[in-house]
């Protein structure tokens, strides 16, 4: 962690500051001072991903106060920092509790993000991948070549994307979701007004979720979300997350190497 980090945040009497996670779009630092703990998030790739860190943090500023999203404490924008309160509770994922609980939360938690009313613009799902064909196409341009052509068979899905639009998190993994004493969410970078189908199979995507963990998942969406989700055309969603995973971790494969 940089020095001048901790110089210009609003906390003093740190104690220690030491890294909890190196990620694809943030470094994640745990704060302790002498009265409490902090997350100092480092962003990192925003270009290349298409992220706008200022809708970002206006997206979290909103579902802090609907008690969905850690409180922002400091965001220093030149520096690419920001400070949140701590959650101190496991996340889902490490929860002691049974898969079928921790999937009616993950379903619970995405319906209850589906209903919310947010300030945010929509999410272009198009302008996003070809982002990153461009950006992978800087590195080799016959595997951007052929991410585009896949692609270009989700056309129609694609032309859909939206057409009735609802707030997404588009990266709902269990490590994201704190659920006690109330839920709270991290990681919002990706979140935007979307495709629910798309959001759907990206969070079963996250979570590596087996057939009857689908099923389980789907069936208390449903129960909680009042929608009925054709399983035909989440199918269709699911294929094309696939290749977007795919395109998204081969793009940062080669950002990695450069960094490191």
């Amino acid at each position: 962690m940089r020095e001048q980090w901790l110089e210009s945040l609003p906390i003093r009497g740190v104690i220690k500051a030491e890294p909890l996670l190196r990620g694809v779009a943030n470094n994640v630092y745990k704060i302790t001072t002498t009265k409490a703990h902090y997350i100092l998030k480092e962003f990192r790739f925003n270009h290349p991903y298409g992220l706008d860190r200022e809708q970002e943090i206006r997206v979290q500023e909103q579902l802090a106060h609907y008690q969905l999203a850690p409180e922002i404490i400091h965001y220093d924008a030149e520096q690419g920092i920001v400070l949140q309160s701590f959650l101190p509770d496991p996340d889902l994922a490490s929860a002691d509790l049974p898969m079928a609980t921790k999937l009616r939360e993950l379903a619970d938690t995405s319906a209850h993000i589906h209903r919310l009313s947010v300030d945010v613009s929509v999410w272009s799902l198009r302008q996003r991948l070809q982002r990153y064909c461009q950006q992978l196409g800087e590195f080799d341009k016959q595997r951007a070549t052929h991410f585009t052509k896949r692609l270009a068979g989700f056309r129609k899905l694609l032309d859909s994307f939206a057409a009735r639009p609802v707030f997404c998190h588009n990266d709902l993994a269990m490590h994201h979701i704190f659920i006690s004493p109330t839920p709270r969410v991290i990681d919002w970078e990706y979140a935007g007004l979307g495709e629910r189908y798309f959001d759907l199979a990206s969070t079963m995507a996250a979570n590596q979720l087996e057939l009857p963990q689908r099923n389980a998942f789907l069936n208390a969406y449903e129960a909680e979300a009042g929608f009925m989700v054709q399983r035909q055309t989440l199918d269709h969603w699911s294929e094309l997350v696939a290749v977007v995973n795919q395109l998204w971790y081969e793009l940062h494969h080669y950002l990695q190497r450069i960094t490191d």
